[in-house]
């Protein structure tokens, strides 16, 4: 689980500072974030493919109509 220290905590010999962001397990996790020590963060979402036309051998063009 990815949390986000708020406060200064040392982990395994280790100091994280406010801010940090860190990996760990999802027992250790909820034991800090019972504590008050670090928050959950959501991992990034991936981005959708929002292209048109890619796939296909052939691109799709517009054509331009007579307005009259």
């Amino acid at each position: 689980m990815k949390v986000q220290f708020v406060s200064k905590c040392g982990i395994d010999g280790l100091l994280y500072r406010p801010g940090d962001k860190l990996d760990l397990a999802k027992n250790k996790a909820e034991e800090l974030i019972d504590a008050g020590k670090c928050i959950p963060v959501e991992g990034k979402k991936k981005p959708k493919n929002r292209s048109i036309g890619l796939d296909e051998d052939k691109p799709i063009t517009r054509v331009e109509t007579d307005a009259s």
